[in-house]
Order: structure tokens, then sequence, then C-alpha cells
């Protein structure tokens, strides 16, 4: 009996020494500095990204490589989130719980709406959309608001822009100095503002173009970015997104927007790239 009692008591006494050095482990990682969370939907628009980085680790999270390390200087996380609205909702909401970011950063390409930009510009829209969510009826369609989940405790409202994070936003005020890779013998220009769409299309049909300027006064679409923005309104994490048009939605008279994407996607994607890291740079 007695020695069962002992065995109880040296159990009990592990468990309490587990359990406190838990807790300290706990508190020291809550004074970690927090990464940021910099995501790129495929693999051309990760590239230079992963090239400039000084990766330290690398995790699988949903089967997919999660970079850590260090860019421009910063701490970081690198990661994939796969294209279109599920996938990129899905891997950032696993991301944000893993490694709890100072910020998220998108980069990558869209799709120009607006005949204010040009293949190759870079826009960093300070408002997301999704122009998907819609009733479509006999006669008519129409853009309905989202339900979306409030942080507040079981609250739902109905949003339709997300807007990017005032304090990330003003620092690229400064990035309109940094010299792009020309695209078609043009040199590429950085517009700051304006309104950005997502949905689950590509869109390769001028009507359709015409459309979401019109109806949404937005410069450029894309697959991902209105996710990624809901989801971080949702888990109250800043975040801003760079997207260089690698085609105009709709193509031109002699080239679909298909065809310019193949032609121009490589250097699209790494001129978000560079501006990315000049980005961090100023954080």
């Amino acid at each position: 009996m007695n020695h069962n009692r002992r065995l109880i008591l040296l159990l009990f006494s592990m468990l309490i020494v587990a359990a406190t050095a838990a807790n300290i482990s706990c508190v020291e990682e809550a004074h970690l500095p927090q990464p940021y969370l910099v995501l790129y939907a495929f693999d051309a628009e990760g590239k230079l990204l992963i090239d400039q980085m000084e990766i330290e680790e690398v995790d699988t999270v949903l089967g997919r490589d999660v970079q850590r390390g260090f860019l421009a200087d910063q701490q970081i996380v690198l990661a994939e989130v796969g294209m279109g609205l599920v996938n990129a909702a899905m891997r950032i909401q696993k991301l944000l719980d893993l490694y709890r970011p100072e910020a998220v950063i998108f980069s990558g390409i869209a799709g120009a709406l607006d005949t204010s930009v040009n293949i190759g510009d870079i826009v960093v829209c300070d408002k997301w959309a999704t122009h998907d969510y819609m009733y479509i009826g006999p006669d008519s369609m129409v853009v309905m608001n989202p339900v979306v989940y409030s942080p507040e405790s079981d609250s739902m409202i109905q949003m339709r822009i997300f807007e990017v994070d005032d304090s990330l936003f003003a620092k690229t005020s400064g990035l309109d100095e940094v010299v792009l890779d020309s695209i078609g013998g043009r040199r590429p220009r950085i517009i700051i503002g304006g309104t950005g769409v997502s949905g689950n299309q590509f869109i390769d049909n001028k009507d359709k173009r015409l459309w979401l300027n019109e109806k949404f006064d937005a410069l450029i679409v894309d697959m991902e970015s209105s996710a990624i923005a809901q989801t971080c309104y949702v888990s109250e994490v800043p975040f801003i997104i760079f997207r260089s048009a690698s085609d105009l939605a709709g193509g031109a008279e002699t080239e679909t927007a298909g065809e310019q994407l193949e032609r121009f996607l490589e250097v699209a994607a790494d001129n978000s790239s560079s501006v990315v890291i000049k980005f961090l740079e100023a954080l």
C-alpha cells in the first residue's frame, strides 16, 4: 500500500512539474516577436519571395510547405494558400491559428478592370469585396452583401466591403519609388488605393469586365483576396494586399486574357513580390 501511495505521489509530482514547465513555456512564447504572415496563391507568385528569404525552418501544414525565417530583416512565415476563395479561406484560418501573426501580407497577380490600370501595374487596394455573392433571377442579377460572422460573440452582420489596415496602408506612401521590370516595353507604376474584387471565376469576358468595373468601381479582380480580407476581419488580424495586373480581364483585340496571363505571369508576379519586399523593409 505504501509503495502504491509513493508511486501515486511521484506521478502527481511529475505532472505538476510538467504543467509548470508548460506554463513557463507559454509565457516565454507570449513574449516572442510575432511574425508577418506573407501569402501567395500558387508557385509562380511565391518563387521570388522564397528565393530571397532566409529560411530557417520548413513546416508542413495541410499538405503544403510553410517556410519560417527572415525576409527584408523581418520575421516571416511564408505560405501558399491555393487558388480560389475556399482554398484561401481554409488555409489562412489554419495559418492564423498556428502562427498568430502580427499582420497578413498577400502578394500575387490580378486582372485589370479599369482603364487606368495597365498590364504590369501594381495595385494596392484599400478595399476588397466578393463579386459573385449574388441573387440571379429570371430577369435580373442583384449583388448581395455577404452575411459575415462578426468578431463579437454570436453575431452576424452584412458586409460588402472589407478595408485593409490603416497603419499598414499608410506605409505604402514611399513605394512609388520602387523600380519595376518593364512589361511590353512599358515601366509599370504603383497605384495606391481603390477597390479590388474577388470571385471563383477567371474573367476573360469584356462585358463581365465592364460590369465589375461599373458595379463595384473596381480596379482589379482576382480569385482569393476577398476571402483573405474577410477571414482577417473576423479574426481581427491586420492585412494588406498587393496585386500586379498580369492581364486585362476580358482580353484585348488580339489576345485573350488567358494568353496575356501566360505571356506576362512571371514578370508580373515577380514585380508584386519586389514591392512586398520593399514594403517589409519599411515596417
